[in-house]
């Protein structure tokens, strides 16, 4: 039961960041990528704060929580700034290709260091739906016209490096705070992260034209950050405890599917009969790749 609340959490996960670039399409026009970054986690420490306060008042934290919290909010606070800056120097459609390292360097790392999910590397079936799912990945960016080569080198590492502290944040939440509730846990890297993406909005960004925005935009933003941060990360938190960075990585993949079919139904941007497949390929890989881990063999390899 509590594998497949797992799995249900996983799912929820990757469809909130999946909502993600469709809520981008509103709201970029008006302000410059560290002014949303900053905005969006004020939305995330306001929603935060009184669970903070709540979880201090009933001794939920401890000093050792705060000082580890410090390598994953690192991570996620680095990753957030080579996110903000790739736009510049790619397009977006090579961005959302190239982003997608993230497995790769989610897999050899969990491979590395956790003994608990190194059963896997000799698992035919975990391979197979990995290559399915990546197969399909690459058929919904080919056929759907998404990567386009224009860019600049430094925009492609940029991507890269965004792309593999992302695979670290998942790493260093799994190692440190495995046994930690997920929100608590949440709740103090959010803290951390956003004083430094709220900092830079300040130092580096244009915080006085949030004024000039509708209210209805500004809305729009603050629901983009509950959903696509506070409930996509707490719920993957969750993923990566119970069912483990390697496979948690591994089905989000299937983001690149649920945002084709959210624009198809909110923006009528037809899918193509390849994508469909492409997209389906990328569910069937997934779903091979969860059955491999729940047939994972009683004693581990040490």
């Amino acid at each position: 039961m509590q594998n497949k609340n797992s799995i249900i959490a996983l799912m929820l996960s990757v469809f909130s960041s999946s909502t993600v670039p469709l809520f981008l399409k509103y709201f970029t026009p008006y302000l410059d990528a560290w002014t949303v970054n900053g905005y969006r986690y004020t939305v995330v420490f306001l929603v935060m704060l009184p669970v903070v306060i709540y979880f201090y008042h009933n001794n939920k934290y401890s000093k050792h929580l705060w000082k580890v919290a410090l390598i994953p909010a690192f991570f996620n606070f680095t990753q957030q700034i080579a996110w903000a800056w790739s736009p510049y120097f790619i397009d977006p459609g090579l961005i959302g290709f190239l982003i997608k390292g993230t497995v790769i360097w989610s897999i050899a790392g969990s491979f590395i260091i956790f003994v608990d999910e190194r059963h896997l590397m000799k698992s035919k079936m975990f391979w197979f739906g990995l290559f399915v799912a990546i197969m399909g990945f690459v058929g919904l960016s080919y056929y759907g016209n998404n990567i386009s080569l224009s860019g600049t080198f430094f925009g492609v590492i940029l991507v890269l490096i965004s792309s593999l502290f992302m695979a670290s944040y998942g790493l260093a939440v799994k190692k440190y705070f495995n046994e930690t509730n997920a929100i608590v846990s949440f709740s103090i890297i959010a803290f951390y992260t956003a004083i430094g993406t709220i900092s830079l909005m300040f130092i580096l960004g244009e915080p006085s034209k949030i004024n000039e925005i509708p209210i209805n935009i500004l809305l729009l933003i603050a629901v983009s950050a509950f959903i696509g941060i506070n409930v996509a990360h707490v719920l993957f938190y969750v993923a990566l405890r119970h069912i483990g960075v390697t496979i948690s990585y591994s089905v989000s993949l299937f983001s690149a599917f649920f945002t084709a079919i959210l624009s198809y139904l909110l923006y009528g941007e037809k899918l193509s009969l390849f994508q469909w497949i492409a997209g389906t390929l990328i569910i069937v890989g997934g779903i091979i790749t969860i059955w491999a881990k729940n047939r994972k063999p009683s004693i581990l390899l040490k």
